[in-house]
């Protein structure tokens, strides 16, 4: 159902089904189960390989391909190759998105994360994460809000994060459920891998997705698959009125994107097109 804040011309969860913004709201993520289609998903691991095997001065500008120790990060993948670009406006996730920020979403960060075998870290700690500033227990990071009221929801920072390789049990993307509604810092002395720890994970098939507020509590458990764990991870911000910086869209190769993805990844008040067309659509 349609709804509008009077003067406003704001649709408010237009998109989100009553269980699906019941979920969101319990547990703060929903796992979306084959996302992407076979198909797309054979062109986005072939095209990920395939820079991951490219000398990083040979990537695309300006995508950038960065080597770690026990992974590699690729950043800005949607100027590199347009598969990224229909990633970003997949309807599908999208759609989840929207009913989120009140259909004004912006892609604010766009990268892949890949992450090979290592040790577990008997220290690593869980977070929530912030725009630079940590705000105090208690208080609002406008910048990375969560608010339910009247069954509806705003959320204006969010995250999809796509799997491109199968997610084994206990492994990878982990959080706390319900925890983004919490006004209590996680203790530093509760571990990730502590025998009871509150963390769940998510055993995924590639091509499936978790849409999650980055105010969960969270981290990722260590990776003991033989092959590694490939992840597009996009995050989104409420476009109506934050101005932060996160350098999108890229001024001096806005040639390497559509009108559309240019529009996604700009402030802006109105609909995006992308937008106005999926809700056509339902």
């Amino acid at each position: 159902m349609e709804m509008e804040y009077p003067h406003s011309g704001i649709r408010i969860d237009s998109t989100l089904t009553e269980q699906e913004k019941w979920y969101f709201d319990l547990h703060g993520f929903l796992v979306l189960r084959q996302a992407v289609s076979p198909e797309d998903l054979k062109e986005l691991q072939d095209i990920v390989h395939g820079w991951l095997g490219s000398k990083p001065d040979l990537m695309p500008v300006p995508v950038t391909l960065n080597h770690l120790e026990h992974g590699a990060v690729i950043q800005h993948p949607q100027y590199g190759h347009s598969a990224f670009e229909r990633l970003a406006q997949h309807p599908p996730i999208l759609r989840i998105l929207m009913g989120l920020m009140w259909n004004r979403p912006r892609l604010f960060i766009s990268g892949i994360q890949v992450q090979k075998k290592r040790p577990a870290d008997r220290d690593a700690v869980m977070h929530k994460d912030h725009s630079g500033f940590e705000f105090p227990p208690g208080f609002r990071n406008p910048h990375n809000d969560y608010q339910a009221s009247g069954g509806k929801i705003y959320c204006n920072f969010v995250n999809a994060s796509i799997a491109l390789a199968d997610v084994p049990p206990n492994m990878g993307f982990a959080c706390v459920p319900g925890s983004h509604k919490s006004e209590v810092k996680c203790p530093s002395t509760i571990k990730m891998m502590d025998d009871d720890s509150p963390a769940i994970t998510f055993p995924l098939n590639a091509g499936d997705c978790i849409i999650f507020s980055p105010n969960l509590i969270h981290g990722a458990k260590p990776w003991g698959a033989d092959h590694d764990r490939i992840t597009v991870f996009n995050r989104y911000q409420f476009s109506f009125y934050f101005n932060e910086n996160s350098g999108y869209p890229i001024e001096t190769h806005r040639d390497k994107i559509s009108e559309e993805q240019y529009e996604l990844e700009s402030v802006g008040v109105e609909e995006k097109s992308v937008v106005h067309r999926l809700l056509e659509a339902l």
